[in-house]
């Protein structure tokens, strides 16, 4: 898949619930020198949609993206097609919100009060030197999330609709703790190791020096002689810790789900087992597995299960009824929107967090004082479409 198809898959939400940027330090001053709010960089049927609106959404969503890329010590816009997919990413939000609101009679679905007071105070509380380099005004931005407020509650009206099929028992986890024994490959080291002597006539490989490669070699893994006898001290009564430490290997833990089909031979036993019981498999190319089963219904992995099943049966069902929804004609001016650079005009300004170096500029101080990356939320619960 190239980059430009997994950006947007992993990015494209059904509705853009804007992340604020209000409080953020970090961006850089603004070099605008046209007036966006003039600018048409799209229609949706008769309404123009100007290069303001566009730009807020593209600057919100680049600087969540340099953002993360400077944890990670990498520079996202490097990637090929990085930013015509977020240039794509903004217009097809703008685009499915108009959508939605356009139905917001249909679903009787309308602001209350409490929503525009929200909006309002969003609004106010937005960072003055993000709106100048997003080129936005309190007008621009009042108009922007109003929109995103009203397709926010289109939306959940629709995906309230959906008639939920699967069941928490269809997402029944199990608990498993297990003990990884990975396969070792004396066989190659030690053929590596005969090529190597067969090949140096001047330098003599003694039976010890032999000796000790082979050890290295078995060192690198186990067998399953190791395998066996770590699940013989568990069915005796030895705790999986204690089995694990006598050969050097932590235990680690997962879920399955009891009622889905496993396609590997651990998850094929492991869903097998009741409550304490214990068993051993072996991956072809991998290892040995010697597990327990901690619990037939882990409680939380369940629940957490069942909600993403949930959502998928929800984001389907938006799916087909909106591809029933009219849709007004949309027009994007590609080179105007194009025209809005991205890999050369940073918004996060690194250079200013490096010269401070006392200042912890983190995204989650910024949310918890100032509302960095909450969302535009309504009265009612919103909800994000993945």
């Amino acid at each position: 898949m190239s980059f430009k198809k997994r950006f947007l898959a992993g990015s494209l939400a059904a509705v853009l619930t804007l992340g604020m940027a209000t409080g953020c330090t970090t961006v850089r001053k603004s070099d605008l020198s046209d007036d966006y709010s003039t600018v048409v960089a799209a229609t949706y049927g008769d309404e123009n949609i100007y290069l303001d609106e566009v730009n807020y959404y593209l600057r919100n969503s680049q600087l969540m993206y340099e953002y993360y890329g400077a944890m990670y010590g990498t520079n996202i816009w490097e990637n090929e097609g990085a930013e015509d997919a977020l240039r794509e990413e903004v217009m097809a939000s703008i685009y499915q919100t108009r959508v939605l609101c356009d139905h917001a009679e249909d679903y009787k679905v309308e602001l209350t009060d409490a929503d525009k007071t929200l909006i309002a105070d969003r609004v106010s509380e937005d960072n003055q030197e993000f709106m100048e380099i997003a080129g936005s005004d309190e007008k621009m931005l009042t108009d922007l999330m109003t929109k995103n407020a009203l397709a926010n509650k289109v939306y959940k009206a629709i995906i309230d609709e959906t008639e939920i099929k699967t069941t928490e028992e269809d997402n029944r986890q199990n608990s498993i703790s297990y003990l990884f024994f990975e396969e070792a490959e004396e066989a190659d080291e030690t053929a590596e190791t005969e090529t190597a002597a067969d090949e140096t006539a001047e330098t003599e490989t003694t039976a010890d020096e032999t000796a000790e490669a082979e050890t290295e070699a078995e060192e690198t893994g186990y067998k399953e002689a190791d395998a066996k006898a770590a699940l013989k001290k568990v069915e005796q009564g030895t705790s999986l810790e204690d089995a694990g430490k006598d050969v050097g290997i932590d235990v680690s833990t997962t879920n399955f789900g009891v009622n889905e089909e496993q396609t590997t031979e651990f998850g094929k036993k492991a869903v097998t087992l009741k409550e304490g019981e214990s068993a051993m498999v072996y991956e072809e190319g991998t290892g040995w597995y010697v597990m327990v089963c901690d619990s037939e219904n882990d409680e939380d992995a369940t629940a957490s299960a069942y909600e993403s099943a949930v959502e998928e049966e929800q984001s389907a069902h938006f799916s087909e009824v909106y591809q029933e929804l009219d849709k007004a004609k949309f027009k994007v001016n590609e080179d105007v929107v194009k025209s809005l650079n991205i890999a050369d005009t940073p918004v996060l300004n690194l250079e200013s967090e490096t010269e401070d170096s006392t200042e912890d500029v983190s995204l989650e101080e910024n949310t918890a004082e100032d509302g960095t990356a909450e969302d535009v939320e309504t009265e009612d619960e919103t909800t994000e479409a993945e």
